[in-house]
């Protein structure tokens, strides 16, 4: 199972190797266009998302995807900035998730990876029984890029709720852009509250970090699943 975790044995999916006079260059697996869905761990549905084929809708669509190229186009590591769609079911969100980290990657040479939220628990869960969770969770805090996606999507145990907010909490503290989506309204602060609906499922302290390190973008439209020929 660990395999997974290094899509590229070279580099160990770093993106860089050494060469025999000690000197860093990029790896080939950088350059392997055909490999690129696999490379950021982007699940098969999506394998076609891109910001040319999401047809807006909607004003807020519109605006979403304005924001999203933005997100792509003054990315930068180093500053930790993240971005968090919020929306129904079927409205886009994962689709614009996926297209900036497939131009973030062609663009700027930073390789994202996908985390299907509760794929993510249900991986670690696994590792966990086999005393191995450690490397993977490591791993998912120090990446440079990942996307959460379906966050918040079902009640979670404690243990469940304090592994996101580790996850959630390292990244903020260490500077590491994360894009999320969620069904889920976040909202300014309300009678004292923030995030009534997330924060009942993560703590009102996560939702509050996410406000401050991701740019929130809330999307409406109809649900794009029941009709796909509408992309």
């Amino acid at each position: 199972m660990e395999k997974t975790l290094y899509l590229c044995e070279k580099c160990k999916d770093t993106g860089f190797v050494k060469t025999e006079e000690g000197k860093v260059k990029l790896c080939e697996c950088r350059f392997r266009e055909r490999d690129i869905n696999k490379l950021l761990r982007i699940p098969k549905r999506f394998w076609n998302a891109s910001f040319s084929n999401y047809i807006p809708e909607t004003p807020s669509q519109s605006t979403a995807l304005l924001k999203a190229k933005q997100f792509v186009y003054t990315f930068n590591p180093e500053e930790g900035r993240g971005i968090t769609f919020v929306g129904n079911p079927g409205v886009g969100k994962t689709h614009l998730a996926v297209a900036i980290l497939k131009e973030i990657y062609n663009l700027k040479k930073v390789r994202g990876i996908f985390f299907d939220t509760k794929d993510l628990i249900y991986r670690i869960k696994i590792l966990m029984d086999e005393r191995k969770d450690l490397k993977l969770i490591n791993y998912i805090v120090n990446h440079p890029l990942l996307v959460l996606d379906d966050l918040g999507s079902e009640r979670l145990s404690e243990w469940q709720r304090e592994l996101l907010s580790y996850i959630i909490t390292q990244r903020y503290n260490n500077m590491k852009s994360t894009i999320i989506t969620t069904n889920f309204k976040l909202e300014e602060k309300l009678n004292g509250k923030l995030g009534q609906d997330l924060s009942s499922r993560l703590g009102e302290n996560i939702v509050s970090k996410m406000f401050e390190m991701n740019e929130i973008v809330t999307i409406l439209g109809k649900d794009r699943r029941k009709n796909p020929a509408k992309g």
